[in-house]
């Protein structure tokens, strides 16, 4: 009878038959009576009972194949075949070594169909779907534009001379009467003490050497050998970031100290690098956001008073004989992480609102009267930002310090000189030569080092620089005090 049939089929996980039966079988099947459905029942359990006994076949003779094969008793070529048969002739051999492996009904089945995902666990021992991520994107020095480059020739010590008090004061006079004469002061860099310069204020010239800075990695032999997943391919690329960071820091170091805009000249980024010969904001460079330089308010953090603050002491530097300062070209905006969401609000602000600088006067009287100005955003024209990450790194007593720079490129007199050895523009890379070769042959460069079998790279660059003249540069520490 169709009905009986399908049933049975079903039961018993056998293929059913036609789908014609299936209205006769789906009306037949209520009118049963118990005692017929539990002896078809009984027999699905048999069904199942025989099916985990086969299961228990197979996997008992895949683990005598795999133990077969690890021990070298058989060709790990059979293991291929086992999981993807594809030669008949292996696959005989297979039948007749392990009948048990694949007959299932008649049927012939690899050992991947007959192995369920705990039994991976069991034969393998570990995880199948491995992957490993490349490092980091590179990484851009982007402090680069607020330092003078300037090519080294040797390691040896340079001097730079800034040489002010030759030419007199422009001064009316007698025709008759004799011109008075000035002596040339220095070489002394110029740090505003005395205006005009005497002999007596001069100090000697800036001066700075460059250094040799390195980051290197060492790679084992074995582990070379281990490595499946092309873990040390990046090492090249990991010793360029490397490199890149170090760079990016010693230049935010002659800017930065603990506390924000460097006074003391103390060097506080790469380790190693030795201490500028002077410091950057000076007191008589006049270059810190006070009140007392012609701020409204006292390092100011980050914002829109702040900035135009910052532009007002540029516009009103001076030179060491007393005479304004013409600072052209572009100007840079530098900030540090907990800045970062400010300076894109100045930077994309279209006008701002203003009761100060011809809005309401700093000191108010009783007949003044009080405006608010709708202005466009000056304070952010001809004005590009540089976001320096570890600036809250290295002025970690005052991470919220900020700093406007005219573009040194454009001043006959930079705020920041930055030595770089001719042919270490850009950091070198090196490995060391295998000192590792067969008996009578040639090294073997997957060896490395004889005794330690390691393979060592490294990336080498050479750099120096120090504080020029701060007048270019007006900074503040973000403490509001």
């Amino acid at each position: 009878m169709p009905s009986i049939r399908m049933l049975e089929a079903t039961l018993a996980g056998t293929d059913a038959p036609a789908a014609s039966d299936g209205l006769q079988f789906a009306a037949q099947l209520d009118s049963w009576s118990p005692d017929a459905l539990a002896s078809h029942v009984q027999g699905y359990y048999r069904a199942q009972r025989n099916a985990t006994a086969a299961h228990s076949r197979r996997v008992n003779e895949a683990a005598r194949l795999w133990a077969d094969v690890t021990t070298g008793k058989l060709d790990p070529v059979f293991l291929r075949e086992a999981r993807c048969p594809q030669n008949p002739v292996l696959v005989e051999h297979l039948r007749q070594v392990y009948p048990n492996l694949y007959k299932v009904n008649g049927r012939l089945l690899g050992l991947r169909e007959t192995m369920a995902v705990t039994d991976y666990q069991a034969l393998y021992a570990d995880v199948i779907d491995r992957l490993y991520y490349g490092y980091f994107q590179a990484w851009p020095i982007n402090n680069m534009p607020l330092v003078k480059k300037h090519s080294l020739r040797d390691f040896r010590q340079v001097k730079r001379y800034m040489n002010d008090g030759l030419v007199t004061p422009f001064t009316g006079s007698d025709p008759g009467a004799q011109p008075t004469q000035s002596a040339l002061l220095g070489p002394a860099p110029q740090n505003g003490s005395a205006v005009p310069p005497t002999a007596a204020t001069s100090t000697a010239a800036v001066t700075y050497s460059p250094w040799l800075f390195q980051a290197s990695a060492s790679i084992n032999w074995a582990a070379f050998v281990n490595d499946d997943l092309g873990l040390f391919k990046d090492v090249p690329r990991r010793l360029a970031i490397k490199a890149s960071r170090g760079t990016h820091k010693f230049i935010t170091g002659l800017y930065c100290d603990v506390n924000g805009p460097n006074s003391s000249g103390n060097y506080v980024g790469v380790t190693g690098a030795p201490a500028a010969s002077t410091a950057l904001f000076l007191a008589g460079f006049y270059n810190r956001l006070t009140v007392a330089n012609g701020a409204t308010a006292t390092n100011l953090r980050l914002g829109i008073q702040g900035l135009m603050d910052a532009h007002s002491i540029l516009a009103g530097q001076q030179d060491a004989t007393g005479d304004p300062i013409m600072l052209g070209g572009p100007m840079y905006l530098v900030y540090g992480k907990y800045d970062y969401a400010v300076a894109k609000q100045l930077a994309n602000s279209l006008e701002n609102i203003s009761s100060t600088y011809g809005g309401t006067p700093g000191t108010s009287t009783s007949n003044t009267i009080g405006q608010l100005l709708r202005v466009r955003n000056w304070a952010m024209e001809n004005l590009t930002l540089i976001y320096d990450p570890y600036l809250s790194i290295v002025a970690s007593s005052n991470p919220y310090s900020w700093f406007l720079v005219a573009d040194p490129d454009s001043q006959e007199r930079p705020g920041i000189e930055f030595g770089q050895l001719a042919g270490f523009e850009e950091a070198q890379l090196y490995s060391e030569v295998p000192t590792t070769q067969h008996m009578g042959g040639a090294p073997d460069p997957t060896m490395g080092n004889f005794w330690s079998n390691n393979q060592n790279i490294k990336i080498m660059a050479v750099m120096g620089g120090s504080a020029i003249d701060g007048r270019s540069w007006v900074g503040s520490n973000g403490s509001g005090s």
